[in-house]
């Protein structure tokens, strides 16, 4: 499932600075590896699963030479004389092919896909013939081939249909009913396990007592996580006790592949997160990314599991999840995890950043410039635990490191809320 070595100690060894996403990212993708196992399943149940290995096509696709049109089989190259019109002799449809084999001079009316009859090479179109006392005339021009799809040219036999790490969709689908699979093999699914830290959280439609608040972050992060790759665990909400947390996080483990935390993952004396995965057997390594939100991630193991520490706030949670997260889970399912797809904006709003991490800013789209680019601005300051700003966007702002100050005008980029998908559009 994984390298036997700790990570731990590499997935941050540089203390003296803040590591970029990607630099964060790519130090945990370093010790990952697809879990094992895999299962066949029927095509209408394998959407959104992940080949685990390339599929060869058992056949040829087309499987046989067929009428790419309607029109008339001739039987061309060995016409005595093809100007002199070709003898109409018989009629094929598609999935009643004819066996016997077509004269010199002769034609077969034909129909789209249907079986080239023997001895015909050529299509011509029914609307560039004419027939008269039946004899099939062409109107134009034609060599031996035309209209014809041939057997194999789409798929030859034997050829890779898909490679491995392939998220099923449907048009993959298509094409492996129409090479005859009535099942795939695929990786099994991803068991993760999604839990809250907090004394102060309370599940929704529970009482609320003095200072207690509703958790939005399990239910937020178990959608996310809703694919068909995945198997979701909810794991509930633990009081920030050490001796509990440390007792859920076990039982989590032991039961999925990776348990994803939120809450008690900074530095706090009610952080009990790391210390409850170490009082467990495992280890929780901060994350120092300069990113805002999203700042105090971490990443670990507990036994055979990974475990992903994610913020409290709620935007926070979101960012971590998404620029983390979302390749952790892919990896693991065994694909590369698609690019978050960002666009060219310009900037409707004027914002002094503190430079030195990139930031994520809900934005609305306000319009577009004279050039078409789209226009975005920002929710207010916001803050990590604010939600309305984060319900209310179009997506984020992404404002980069080195910024001091971003001013109307200015070139930003912009990240769609809905290109925040797991794997694509499974």
């Amino acid at each position: 499932m994984a390298r036997t070595d700790d990570p731990g100690a590499d997935i941050c060894s540089d203390a003296r600075r803040l590591l970029t996403p990607s630099e964060a990212a790519a130090r945990v993708l370093a010790t990952l590896v697809p879990i094992a196992g895999v299962e066949p399943v029927p095509l209408g149940r394998a959407r959104g699963r992940i080949l685990r290995g390339a599929i060869a096509a058992p056949r040829s696709l087309p499987p046989f030479d067929h009428s790419a049109v309607d029109g008339y089989a001739l039987a061309f190259r060995s016409a005595a004389d093809p100007a002199a019109g070709f003898r109409l002799v018989g009629r094929v449809a598609a999935g009643r092919p004819r066996s016997d084999e077509v004269r010199p001079g002769d034609a077969v009316r034909i129909f789209t896909g249907a079986a080239i009859p023997p001895g015909c090479d050529a299509v011509v179109m029914q609307e560039h013939a004419d027939v008269v006392d039946g004899v099939v005339m062409p109107r134009r021009s034609y060599r031996a081939g035309d209209n014809i799809r041939l057997e194999g040219e789409d798929v030859p036999a034997g050829a890779d249909l898909l490679p491995g790490g392939t998220v099923i969709d449907p048009r993959h689908l298509a094409l492996l009913a129409a090479s005859g699979l009535s099942h795939v093999t695929v990786g099994r699914r991803l068991r993760v396990a999604v839990l809250s830290t907090g004394t102060e959280l309370r599940a929704p439609g529970e009482t609320l007592s003095e200072g207690a608040i509703y958790d939005p972050n399990r239910v937020m992060l178990l959608a996310l996580l809703d694919h068909p790759a995945i198997k979701t665990i909810d794991a509930g909400i633990v009081p920030d006790d050490a001796a509990g947390i440390a007792a859920a996080i076990g039982d989590a483990a032991a039961t999925a592949d990776l348990v994803i935390t939120s809450g008690g993952v900074s530095v706090g004396e009610e952080d009990l997160v790391r210390g409850s995965v170490e009082a467990a057997g495992g280890f929780l390594t901060p994350l120092k990314i300069g990113m805002k939100p999203g700042k105090p991630l971490a990443f670990g193991r507990i036994g055979e599991a990974f475990i992903l520490g994610l913020p409290g706030n709620p935007l926070a949670a979101l960012v971590g999840a998404m620029i983390i997260g979302r390749q952790v889970v892919a990896a693991l399912a065994g694909m590369a995890a698609p690019a978050l797809q960002d666009l060219p904006a310009t900037a409707g709003f004027e914002r002094r950043v503190t430079p030195g991490r990139i930031e994520f800013a809900p934005a609305l789209i306000t319009g577009r410039d004279r050039d078409g680019t789209i226009i975005v601005e920002t929710l207010g300051r916001g803050g990590s635990a604010r939600l309305m700003p984060l319900a209310a966007a179009d997506g984020f702002c992404v404002i980069p490191a080195d910024a001091e100050k971003v001013s109307p005008g200015d070139r930003v980029r912009f990240l769609p809320m809905d290109r925040l998908c797991l794997f694509g559009s499974a």
